[in-house]
């Protein structure tokens, strides 16, 4: 089956976008022949003639088998052929199934209303009503369903211009024959059962799945059938959510893709096929769609620089992420002790950060994250943020009783430079005294 896919956009949620296919499944499966008939009327006065002929979707084979009453005529194999009797007629070639039948009327009345063999929803119905032997009639009243539908003093055919399926009704006409000075007489037409076709059946939605998951695809198609006799008819495609259009304008394609939604597309969905010259529309029942969402689960706090060590005005960066979840997921983050959280962020995502710049001693401490997504929140576990002031090393947790032994090192050395290098190497690590110091102490 040929495919051609593009994309359109959500009107309703211009962040999404949505893969379009034409899918060419329009044309009733199908191959009937077709019997058309010139003049178009399937009810004709005894001696008058009419020439059917056979559309078998250009057939490359010229022989075509006819059938009348459902006897085949093996007199008749060419595309066309002229008739003057009564009788349902039938035709198919090679390369189609059997026609649906035409039912021939030959009447010996004085009045007939006379009416196209096929109709369908969308065309111009005409209904033409004739006194034998072209006898001139007047005050031509035509009815439908024994009401008056028109009313004409001298023409004889009445033109509906768009019929729809409510325009299948019994018709007959009636009008004045002779001179209405000398001789006249109220005539009336048999009545005709006039059934209008069908051009698509009601188009039926259907879903790949009606419950999916936040963040899977969905395919939607809108379904219909052609009759095989207009199977040349263009239609068009329409989308909607709670009544309202999800797609910016009519589309060639029945089928429409949705990369991924989410839980705030759950609704009723419904569809709407057009035919694109004679604007019938048809619209499906609606579907309900519930979009599940996945809890949260699997959340971890990472710190930037590795090990959460910074020195004091460099940035600390802290990556909140979780393994799982759908949806719009709110990541927040927070400090020990501080009630307040110290940022949020929402998003369509499964990781965020936040940057704590130019940090000082005040910002060490434990840090952790929290996630939510409407449907569950966790939290991580703390992690330790540790400030350094330039120039000493952090040990064993320690800072303020570092730097104290420290100084007092330095002290130290100034009286007996030898006796305490391996201290103040062990606690400062990096030298806190002037050259000169550093030279007596080497």
């Amino acid at each position: 089956m040929e495919q051609n896919c593009y994309r359109v956009s959500l009107e309703s949620a211009s962040k999404y976008e949505i893969q379009s296919c034409l899918v060419s499944r329009q044309v009733a499966t199908a191959k009937k022949a077709t019997v058309h008939l010139s003049p178009p009327w399937t009810t004709i006065f005894q001696g008058e003639k009419v020439i059917l002929t056979c559309d078998g979707f250009n057939s490359s084979k010229p022989r075509t088998q006819w059938y009348k009453d459902e006897q085949w005529q093996k007199k008749w194999s060419t595309e066309s052929i002229v008739i003057q009797q009564a009788g349902a007629y039938r035709c198919q070639n090679q390369d189609s199934d059997l026609s649906d039948p035409v039912h021939l009327v030959v009447s010996s009345d004085q009045l007939i209303l006379q009416t196209p063999y096929s109709v369908f929803e969308g065309d111009t119905l005409t209904l033409k009503c004739r006194g034998r032997h072209n006898e001139r009639i007047r005050n031509i009243t035509y009815y439908k369903d024994g009401m008056i539908l028109s009313y004409f003093l001298k023409n004889s055919v009445f033109v509906i211009p768009q019929v729809g399926l409510s325009h299948s009704a019994q018709y007959h006409c009636t009008g004045i024959a002779g001179h209405l000075k000398i001789f006249y007489q109220k005539i009336s037409s048999r009545k005709v059962e006039l059934q209008i076709q069908e051009l698509f059946s009601p188009p039926e939605l259907k879903a790949t799945t009606s419950q999916p998951t936040e963040g899977t695809p969905v395919t939607l198609s809108c379904d219909t059938q052609l009759s095989p006799r207009r199977s040349d008819t263009k239609l068009h495609f329409a989308f909607f959510r709670d009544g309202r259009a999800i797609t910016a304008d009519w589309m060639r394609s029945q089928v429409l893709q949705i990369p991924a939604i989410w839980r705030e597309d759950s609704g009723s969905y419904s569809c709407e096929a057009k035919a694109v010259t004679q604007d019938i529309r048809k619209q499906s029942k609606h579907v309900k769609i519930s979009v599940k969402r996945i809890p949260i689960s699997g959340i971890f706090m990472k710190i930037q620089p590795s090990g959460g060590q910074v020195t004091e005005g460099e940035k600390v960066v802290l990556i909140c992420s979780v393994t799982q979840g759908t949806g719009n997921i709110t990541f927040s983050w927070h400090r020990e002790g501080i009630n307040a959280s110290l940022g949020e962020k929402t998003r369509h995502s499964l990781e965020e950060k936040f940057v704590l710049s130019a940090v000082n001693k005040s910002d060490a401490g434990k840090y952790y994250c929290t996630a939510d997504n409407n449907i569950s929140t966790i939290s991580s576990q703390m992690a330790d943020v540790i400030v350094r002031r330039e120039g000493y090393r952090y040990r064993n947790g320690k800072w303020d009783e570092l730097l104290e032994k420290g100084l007092a090192g330095g002290r130290a050395l100034r009286k007996s430079p030898k006796t305490h290098r391996k201290y103040f190497s062990y606690f400062c690590g990096t030298p806190a005294l002037s050259k000169r110091q550093q030279q007596r102490a080497a």
